[in-house]
């Protein structure tokens, strides 16, 4: 079913995450990143790269884009050592991290779900993610996610699926783990 206009997605956004799913299929097991901080969140479609042939006298003769992949930034602050462990697939022992890794080496699977009842989410199935701990006295640890959709293994799973925020009694009959 359309709607015939969608409602603003005004911040605070939900974000949760998990492992990514069989073949890239958008995992099932899906939790909350955190406290988000204000104005961080963005998601934007980055386009691919063009293929441009020109003939003499600099003459466009073809041109080919290819699919671009989108991009999720995002900041969750007050960062606990276990937080900041979790994502990178560490273990904190006596109050201690050993950072041995500064790479998410699985794929993981992301949702975007607005505030407000009718405005627009996103599923992202299978994804790159980019994880940066920082440290200033203004604010304490915060983590800067940057995520990017990967190509899906299997071909019946979109890189991105944009969805309608339904109410809670309309939600609970969805499968998305939302």
């Amino acid at each position: 079913m359309a709607t015939a206009s969608a409602v603003t997605a005004w911040g605070k956004p939900t974000i949760k995450s998990g492992a990514s799913g069989e073949s890239g299929a958008l995992g099932t097991t899906l939790e909350d990143v955190g406290k988000i901080k204000e104005n961080t969140t963005s998601l934007e479609l980055v386009k691919g790269n063009v293929n441009e042939l020109f003939g003499e006298g600099h003459e466009l003769v073809d041109k080919m884009e290819l699919e671009g992949t989108w991009t999720l930034k995002f900041t969750v602050i007050k960062a606990s050592l276990d937080k900041i462990a979790k994502f990178f697939g560490l273990s904190v022992s006596t109050d201690k991290l050993a950072m041995k890794t500064t790479i998410v080496s699985e794929p993981r699977s992301y949702t975007v779900d607005p505030l407000l009842v009718g405005a627009i989410g996103a599923e992202l199935p299978y994804c790159y993610t980019s994880i940066t701990p920082k440290f200033a006295t203004a604010e304490g640890w915060t983590i800067e996610f940057e995520v990017t959709t990967m190509e899906p293994e299997s071909e019946s799973v979109a890189p991105a699926t944009l969805y309608v925020k339904k109410a809670a009694a309309q939600a609970s009959s969805q499968s998305t783990g939302k």
